[in-house]
């Protein structure tokens, strides 16, 4: 998919996980909520929630990703909400029926960031042997299948709610799954009705070549991990490269391709310096300078960025009152909000169901 001459932009709304934790941790709930209605006011495509299956690395708790979307969700408009899942250490069924209903609950515009569990301390606090990174990217491959074909035993007008018939649904449009695979059976179908986007966006980070071949097989959208334009170039023709390696196993459209750019914004770039954040593409200096940093960055073929704020408390600010205003000016960024859901806004097709018309 060719770039958007129109900047798509995301943010961590949890900050660089890279990064050293904040203070402030664990955020009270309306701390929460201020930031993503801050990261709504600035017109941002979405905002993603870090999760994992342990505590935070400065041994504090951290919110569960998917209830938080959920009350993040119920108090916005339009932005999308993309809660952190991890397959390999949860039931696809469950996390299927939660993302679908998080689906409903924003009116459209859920998405899930898939990782895979590869770290030994989520191993042993949800009770599962070690496992290699390969048999955990390919367990992480087939659930994202199993949770794909979940939202798609439902088709479209599955729902009757007749009150005077008593019925509720059409059964003949309520169709088993029937996957047996080598990690997971499931009989199907969902108790959850196909969700209002049909498929919810999955994002997936890409660090390396087997995220790679795991975004090019199961991803609508990856997270590049990239060090400057040339690196970007070289990675998008990798992915591009996985792309057509997979063949068959991808059913979607062409990924839409984000890099991850660590920032640390101030009018003054000498107190941004002192507080450069970590990592590959890190930036630290103005707004302005930003903003003429990422279109350098766009014109390498990438759709968008996930901007991951050294301090979200005062980086998220100058993301959407300094950075957002000045793309604007330079007509790179959107001035309102425009589509339905967070597949439209991403410019991803409405999905085909795939189970619609397989005899029962």
């Amino acid at each position: 998919m060719a770039a958007s001459a129109v900047l798509r932009l995301a943010v961590a709304l949890d900050g660089d996980p890279g990064g050293a934790p904040e203070r402030e941790t664990p955020l009270p709930p309306e701390r929460w909520a201020e930031r993503v209605a801050e990261a709504e006011r600035g017109l941002l495509d979405l905002v993603t929630l870090d999760d994992a299956h342990r505590p935070a690395p400065d041994g504090t708790a951290r919110p569960e990703a998917l209830q938080l979307a959920a009350a993040l969700g119920a108090s916005t408009r339009w932005i999308g909400i993309a809660p952190t899942v991890t397959p390999t250490h949860g039931e696809p069924f469950h996390l299927s029926t939660a993302l679908a209903t998080l689906d409903f609950v924003t009116g459209g515009r859920a998405a899930a960031l898939v990782r895979p569990g590869l770290d030994p301390a989520e191993d042993r606090n949800a009770g599962r042997a070690p496992g290699t990174a390969q048999e955990r990217l390919a367990e992480t491959e087939e659930a994202v299948e199993v949770i794909r074909a979940l939202w798609d035993s439902w088709e479209d007008g599955a729902e009757i709610r007749d009150a005077a018939s008593g019925r509720f649904l059409d059964r003949a449009r309520v169709r088993p799954v029937d996957h047996r695979g080598r990690h997971f059976a499931v009989r199907g179908p969902s108790v959850t009705p196909r969700p209002p986007q049909g498929q919810p966006p999955v994002l997936v980070a890409v660090h390396d070549e087997a995220g790679r071949r795991l975004a090019a097989r199961a991803a609508d959208l990856a997270l590049l991990t990239v060090a400057d334009p040339d690196d970007a170039r070289a990675q998008l023709a990798a992915l591009r490269a996985a792309e057509a390696e997979a063949g068959a196993a991808r059913t979607g459209p062409p990924l839409l391709v984000f890099a991850d750019r660590p920032v640390a914004l101030d009018t003054d770039p000498r107190r941004a310096a002192a507080r450069r954040a970590g990592g590959p593409g890190a930036f630290a200096g103005t707004p302005e300078e930003l903003a003429g940093s990422l279109l350098a960055w766009q014109r390498t073929g990438l759709d968008g960025v996930r901007l991951l704020p050294a301090s979200p408390g005062r980086d998220l600010p100058g993301i959407v009152r300094g950075l957002v205003p000045e793309l604007q000016l330079r007509g790179a960024f959107r001035r309102r909000y425009e589509g339905a859901t967070l597949r439209e806004r991403l410019g991803l097709p409405a999905p085909d169901n795939r189970l619609s018309g397989r005899s029962v």
